[in-house]
């Protein structure tokens, strides 16, 4: 497993270049990302979106197109599924977000994994690096799934172990976020967790090792937390705990974050629309990393 950002950046350098779209790159940092990234070929970018917008960036921003394939498509949703599609006929090997809503992502990928991959479900990964732990961790599903059920749960777990594995974490430890008890009365969160971790220790959830605690405070009761029986994922009970969790990384635990939404085989890097230029060429380089392991 990858303990920082530098090193998946370094390995990255060695896999590179890949064919990437990049979806509305009309803003300064973003178009920089694409021509940088293809300068230290990192990436081959394909940029979608206006036409004319991306050249007025370009050259308020001085930055050469000539070398860049560019594909106009204006109405974002249909620019979102084209470039979905072109990952899913392998034309290229990832797709980014640019300067757009990311829900035009996620419409477009849970259209496509729909259509080709009904045993699984898009999920949102945000992969974390806090000082204290030698090791990039992740929480998911703070993006996609508002309120999975025990089902859609074992999906999104499935995904999180196999981009894991990726990473060279061949057996992810798990942490299922739960309250034991809810409105006075037992915790369905819980018993769902109860439910993953039998199953894991059955082998049913492939190489995995769910933890017995649901917080942090159980995991370590001594308040000493060691990077080696940290969680390599955390799974949220819901949406809302996601994007609680991941800003409270951001902005209380000063984190590194990077995010990425993965289903029907396809990776879709989505950034926040506050990520400036060095944090999207980081995102890059996660991306590259993850489709060429």
């Amino acid at each position: 497993m990858y303990r920082n950002f530098e090193e998946i950046l370094t390995k990255a350098k060695e896999r590179g270049p890949c064919r990437v779209s990049i979806l509305f790159p009309d803003d300064p940092d973003i178009m920089r990302v694409a021509v940088d990234g293809m300068r230290e070929k990192l990436i081959e970018p394909v940029l979608v979106g206006h036409y004319n917008r991306i050249k007025a960036i370009a050259q308020e921003a001085n930055l050469p197109l000539s070398k860049i394939e560019i594909r106009e498509k204006k109405d974002p949703q249909e620019a979102a599924n084209l470039c979905l599609d072109m990952a899913k006929k392998g034309e290229v090997t990832f797709v980014v977000k640019g300067n757009i809503l990311t829900t035009y992502l996620y419409k477009a990928l849970i259209r496509i994994t729909k259509k080709f991959s009904l045993d699984q479900i898009p999920c949102a990964l945000c992969f974390h690096h806090i000082a204290g732990i030698e090791k990039i961790f992740v929480i998911t599903d703070g993006g996609v799934n508002i309120h999975p059920n025990l089902e859609t749960k074992k999906k999104i777990l499935a995904n999180a172990i196999s981009v894991l594995q990726r990473l060279g974490c061949k057996r992810p430890r798990i942490m299922i976020l739960a309250a034991p008890r809810f409105l006075d009365e037992a915790s369905s969160y819980s018993r769902d967790a109860d439910i993953l971790r039998r199953l894991s220790l059955g082998g049913d959830l492939g190489q995995c090792e769910i933890d017995i605690a649901k917080n942090l405070h159980e995991a370590f009761p001594d308040r000493s937390i060691r990077t080696e029986t940290f969680p390599d994922v955390f799974l949220v009970p819901n949406i809302e705990t996601g994007n609680i969790l991941v800003k409270s990384i951001d902005h209380l635990g000063i984190g590194i974050r990077q995010c990425v939404t993965v289903g029907a085989g396809i990776f879709v890097l989505t950034p926040s629309r506050s990520d400036g230029y060095e944090a999207r060429m980081m995102n890059l380089s996660l991306g590259i990393v993850l489709a060429t392991s």
